[in-house]
Parts: structure tokens; sequence; C-alpha cells
């Protein structure tokens, strides 16, 4: 109120300056003076921004999820959702795998439940937010972020039976007869499940393993681990994983499908002439950290071998017809038993010579740039427990880690690399189990620097290959992420075709960088991707918003109460300008006719 007071003098002391000591009082005068007092007043008005009206409280937006996980409770659940959001007072906005305006569709069937847009756009915008979900949000901390004055209503989905495929873990690739773990998560509803069978079978019916799961309570999961055996075919073979349970009510998500590579040799092997705790912990890394089949074979006795894992005993031949045929071969002790690595070996290669002699503690310290720098930045390096160094190889074309003995001289190499004509790795170290046997932010190391030496070991295999899926089952509504293979070409083409069909799908890969590209999302089904130097099979399988999720809340939760909005102003409106010049062009007018200027 304090700018129209100011206004509303300005305005009478314009016409008193202007008519009331020199113009006798008379009606016509008197009009002149009142629209100069009004001109000056709405011209100051305006210059301050004076309110107009009382402050209005922010239209709230309201957000309807729209993923296809309505589908789970039957379709009256989202119609009576679509029904409050259209009875709401707010603008109607749509989101689950993206943020978008328009009307309810009648069937929900987004891939994903992201809420976190809504947020930010009513939080940018400055008005409450009234979501209407089903609760099963991929991001429900997003909802931390609400503006004030802002609600989330949730509709439950019944509480029923349903035991669900949730994630699914095998190597990708594998040699005939090898035994390979596979592990499944399966997930409970709302309600509990009396007997849950699970079984693993090939796409042509044939079962690979199946066992009793047992009982499984409300929202609960629980891992089902088991060996098989690789069938004796050299070929991509789709595995399939699925749980039964008595009176299951979603048969959408009681599968999940996967792609094993079987070839002619192992996909990587790690060989130990010398067998201690170092060998021990980075193989059970390796096979943890790579999808790739790992085998692993120790020598016990000088001519006596064994497989890592079932401990049968094997030839000195098979060790060495499997190194000469994997693409990735990891040599722990006497690296020079079966000749010169290089010339034995025909793919990447990582060498770990321990030290003979202990000749003290060293400690590590991270080197220059290298191809791992970004799996070790932000290690801890220098509160790691020691370890004794050997003397690394000359001409080597990085060094990733360095260590010093009492940490004051004495510097040597724990990794080294050579990038060219294919990828070596030389770890001349024992003693790196210390950091894994203590745990904490030591084992996190141990896992930092061998994942980082097996993933860019990985990425100078030799598969022929230009381009394949990173991954060998993904789900609708993610984008396929591609990484490439031994070719040098930046642009790949990609054909793509679903089993079962005769339509293709051409892609042009372009990769800008080692760490790969992604494409949009396919429908679910196996597809078969050719590029330039062979193809490959992956698995797509039904949305993610399939498997039951323990819902974020179940009643409405109100966020405070809605702030008041900005009110109304002289400066919102152009015709308060018009008025102004209106005015002062009508007492100009006045003027004229009487004389005066």
């Amino acid at each position: 109120m304090i700018s129209w007071l100011v206004a509303l003098v300005a305005g009478a002391g314009a016409a008193a300056w202007l008519y009331g000591r020199r113009l006798p009082n008379d009606p016509y005068r008197r009009a002149m003076a009142a629209l100069r007092a009004l001109a000056v007043a709405l011209a100051v008005a305006l210059v301050l921004d004076a309110p107009l009206g009382a402050r209005a409280r922010p239209t709230p937006l309201v957000a309807l999820d729209v993923s296809a996980s309505w589908g789970q409770g039957g379709a009256a659940r989202f119609e009576e959702a679509a029904a409050r959001a259209k009875g709401s007072s707010g603008d109607l906005v749509l989101f689950g795998d993206s943020l978008r305006e328009g009307s309810a569709p009648k069937r929900p069937a987004d891939g994903a439940s992201r809420v976190g847009p809504a947020v930010d756009r009513a939080a940018a915008l400055g008005r409450p937010l009234d979501v209407i979900t089903d609760g099963q949000l991929d991001d429900p901390e997003a909802l931390d972020g609400l503006p004030v004055g802002s609600k989330v209503e949730v509709l439950p989905a019944p509480e029923v039976v349903d035991a669900a495929v949730r994630s699914l873990e095998l190597p990708s690739g594998a040699a005939p007869g090898d035994s390979v773990e596979l592990r499944a998560l399966v997930a409970s509803a709302g309600a509990p499940v009396s007997t849950v069978t699970m079984a693993a079978r090939l796409a042509d019916g044939s079962v690979l393993a199946t066992a009793p799961l047992g009982e499984l309570a409300a929202w609960s999961e629980r891992e089902w681990r088991v060996r098989v055996r690789v069938p004796d075919r050299r070929d991509a073979l789709v595995i399939r994983v699925v749980a039964t349970a008595a009176g299951d009510a979603e048969h959408r998500n009681d599968s999940l499908s996967t792609v094993l590579d079987v070839r002619g040799g192992p996909t990587a092997v790690f060989v130990s002439t010398a067998p201690d705790q170092d060998a021990r912990f980075a193989l059970d890394l390796m096979r943890g950290a790579m999808s790739y089949g790992v085998r692993g074979f120790v020598r016990v006795a000088p001519g006596q071998w064994r497989e890592d894992g079932t401990l049968a005993r094997v030839e000195e031949s098979v060790v060495r017809d499997a190194i000469a045929r994997a693409p990735l071969v990891v040599l722990h002790g006497d690296t020079a038993l079966f000749g010169a690595p290089r010339t034995v070996t025909r793919g990447a290669l990582a060498l770990v010579v321990p030290p003979r002699d202990d000749d003290g503690e060293y400690f590590t310290a991270q080197a220059g740039v290298s191809p791992l720098s970004p799996a070790l930045g932000g290690v801890p390096w220098d509160s790691l427990p020691p370890i004794s160094v050997g003397t690394a190889p000359l001409g080597t074309s990085w060094i990733a880690l360095n260590a010093r003995r009492a940490r004051r001289f004495d510097d040597r190499a724990v990794i080294a690399g050579y990038d060219a004509p294919r990828r070596i790795a030389v770890l001349p170290v024992r003693g790196l189990w210390r950091w894994k046997f203590r745990g904490g932010r030591a084992a996190d190391a141990f896992a930092a620097l061998w994942g980082g030496v097996f993933d860019w070991l990985v990425q100078g295999g030799t598969d022929d290959r230009a381009a394949r899926a990173a991954a060998a089952w993904l789900r609708e509504g993610e984008p396929v992420v591609w990484r490439r293979g031994t070719s040098r070409d930046s642009v790949v083409p990609v054909r793509l075709r679903r089993d079962g069909t005769t339509a293709d799908v051409n892609l042009t890969l372009r990769f800008t960088d080692v760490s790969g590209t992604s494409s949009s999302p396919l429908a679910a089904g196996i597809w078969r991707a050719t590029v330039p130097g062979g193809s490959s099979l992956f698995a797509v399988n039904p949305s993610a918003e399939w498997v039951p999720r323990r819902p974020i809340v179940s009643r409405v939760a109100v966020s405070g109460t809605p702030a008041a909005g900005a009110r109304p102003s002289m400066r919102s409106g152009w015709w308060w300008y018009a008025l102004v010049l209106v005015l002062l062009c009508v007492e100009w007018w006045m003027r004229r006719r009487i004389g005066l200027r």
C-alpha cells in the first residue's frame, strides 16, 4: 500500500503545482487538474509496480503415473487414478519413462516410473505438485525435493500371490562341457508364496537344472544359485530361468532369458604355477567382475595340474591348449613355464610375477596418466598395507601404479603395460591379498586395481565382430548399450532381427570413445545383431514394471501448506500504460481549447 500512497501524493502534488495556485476554481479546470493528478498517480504506480488485489495461491501441478506397473492390479485401478487426476483443479502432466503434457491414456504402457522430472518442473515453476501413483517408483528419493504444499497419493495394488524373476547372473561366454554358475534373484509381491520351484531351460525346452526354492514371505527376495553343465554345442544358447508358484497371479514376470555364447574354447584362462592367496583372490574377483566365462588351472606339484573349483585333475596338454585358444590369459608365478608368453598366447595377457626375494616393504602411490587412471582415481593409496614389489620390464607403454620402499626412495612399478600390438599388463608384485583380507577401503582398492586391469584387457580382446551388445540380457524400455570390437572403424552398421519375424531394424552406431554407445529400446524377444565380422544374440525381456516392488507409501502424504503466490501488479497489464497516455492526451486537448500549452 505504500507504493499507492506515494503515487497518490505525487499525483495530487503535480495537479496542485500546475493548477492550484494560478487557475480560478471552475469545473472545466477542475477536470483538467483531476486528469493530471490521475495520470501522474498511475505513472508513478507503474514505476513502483504497485500491487493490484490480494495474493492468489498458485494452481497445483497434477502428475499422473502412466507406467505399466499399474497392470499388476488390473485396469480398474488405473481408471480410478485417471479419474482422480481429471477431477483435480490443476494442470495435468504425465510421467513414466518421460515427462509430457496430455490427457490420461486408456492403458498405461511406459517402461519406467521416474517422478524426478515432474518434481523439478514443479519446483522451477514455484507450484505445488500432486502426485498420483501406484507407489512403485524408480526414484522415490526425488520426492524429498517436493515443493511446499505438494502431496503424494498412492493407490496400492491388491495383495496377491506373485513370484517374479528380478535379475539373472550368468557368464556371457563358456566352453562346451564347462560348469558355470547361474544366479537368479526371485521377488514376491504383497502376499506370501507357499512354494516356488525354479528351472533353467534351453530354447528347445530341455532342462539344464531344476530345484525347489521354498517359501517366500510378502515383499521378500531370495537367490537361487546353481551350477549347470554347458551343452556340447558351439553356438549361442538362449537360457530361460522360470519361477513357478502355486496361485501365481501375474505370469509376465515369471521368467527371464539370457544368452550364453558357447565357443570352442574358454573365454578367459587363469593359470597359476605357484597358487597363493594373491592368485585365489584375483581369480575370484576375475569371475565376479567379468561377464566372460573363466577357467582356472593351478599346479599343485611338478607336472600335476588341477582345475580350480572342482579340483579335477587335468593334463598339462589341456592347459596348453586352453592358453593357446583363449582371447584373455592371466599367468601367475612362472610365466615362462610353457615358453615365451607372447608366443604361446594369442590374445590379451596379464603377467603376474611375484618377486623371489623379499627386499623390504613397499607402499603404493599412484603414477601418471594411464589407461587405468579412471579405475584407480580416488583410491587412498598411501593408507594401504605394504606389499612386495619386483622389477618391471623396461620399455613398457605406461605405468599405472608405483610403490616406494619405506615411503622415501627406490620407486618401482606395481602395474605397467604395453598397448600394441596387443594389450599386455605386467604386475611384479606379491602381497595384494593383504588389501582384500583387511576389508573396507583396502578391499575396495583391491577390487579397483584388478577390476581396472581386467576391464582394460577385455577391451583389447580378439573378438572379430565390429560391435556387440554389452549385456546378454536387458529389459523393455532400456536402451541397448553397445561395445566396439577389434575393428578400428568408429561407424558400424548393424542389422537387427527378432526371432520369429522377417523385418529388419537397421542402425548405424557411432563410437566416440572406448566406453561404447547406445541405441533406442527394443521390444521383448531374442534379437540377432549382424555386424561386419559376425553376429551375436541378446535377449530383451518384459519391462521391469511387471516385477513387484514394495510401494513407497500406503496413504496420502501431505507436505506442508501451499504458500500464497505472487499478487498481480500494475506492470502485468499493458492497458495501464495506454490509460496514462489517454489521460495526458485528453488533458492536453482541454488545455489547447482554453489557450494553454
